[in-house]
């Protein structure tokens, strides 16, 4: 099945892609260079172990599955509504 973006999701890109620039600008300019620095590095690292994972799972099957079944990451706040686990 292909996903296809609707015309309001691609109006909204650009909207989306203003406000992130705005709040790295006021980022930089509350925390320093240097703790942006820092932020940026850590999405990155982990939007590439996700990726590697991803690749992994998809050569190997399921043959680490043994090894998700501990969360390493388990927040809930209930107050906003946010809850993440990670495997």
């Amino acid at each position: 099945m292909i996903e296809q973006m609707s015309w309001n999701d691609a109006m909204q890109f650009p909207i989306m892609a203003g406000v992130t620039l705005c709040g790295l600008y006021f980022a930089m300019e509350y925390f320093g260079k240097e703790a942006v620095n820092y932020f940026l590095l850590a999405y990155i690292a982990i939007g590439g172990v996700t990726g590697i994972r991803s690749i992994i799972e998809a050569i190997a099957g399921n043959a680490f599955e043994a090894y998700d079944k501990d969360k390493i990451i388990d927040i809930n706040i209930k107050m906003i509504g946010l809850e993440i686990e990670a495997t």
